[in-house]
């Protein structure tokens, strides 16, 4: 079976239209790096990986969030619900109010599809129209109102809140 580095890098290192070997190297470690800081890690039988490690809203801290990152795929398993999977089994075990993600809209906007007024946890250029989130406990969110968010280890590095044309 392969590891979440294996995982992470073969399936960035396989996206050639948008990003480099550097890149896969990169969010490869960011991986290990997350798992290192507890953050929780999934695999998915052996051909998925994602990381989730945990926001605070700091309008609401007792809210259990998390932010979906990075998320892989084997290039030959792509495209078969193996993400999807992942996700819905990764929200069972996390047991979480919320779960974000900042990502591209073809990727996220399905499943992650909840209104929220709740600020990037880093300073970033990214677009707020790409920082989408899931509420699983109904009303989490919606109730919320404006927020700021805040994280640490790893996902605290601006570095990884960029494009990646912007990382390398």
């Amino acid at each position: 079976m392969k590891t979440p580095h294996e995982i992470q890098y073969e399936a960035f290192a396989a996206e050639t239209a948008y990003y480099t070997e550097q890149h896969a190297k990169l969010y490869a470690d960011f991986a290990d790096n997350l798992i290192a800081d507890n953050s929780f890690s999934i695999v998915y039988e052996g051909v998925a990986h994602a990381c989730y490690t945990p926001i605070t809203i700091d309008a609401a801290p007792h809210l259990k969030c998390y932010i979906l990152a990075p998320l892989a795929v084997l290039p030959e398993y792509q495209g078969q619900g193996y993400a999807t999977r992942l996700m819905e089994e990764a929200e069972k075990q996390l047991n979480a109010d919320a779960i974000f993600v900042l990502g591209d809209p073809k990727h996220y906007s399905n499943r992650y599809n909840t209104p929220h007024k709740v600020g990037f946890p880093v300073e970033t250029q990214a677009p707020v129209e790409c920082w989408f989130a899931r509420e699983l406990t109904p009303g989490t969110l919606s109730e919320l109102g404006e927020s700021t968010s805040s994280i640490s280890g790893p996902f605290a590095d601006p570095l990884m809140w960029k494009e990646p044309s912007e990382q390398i």
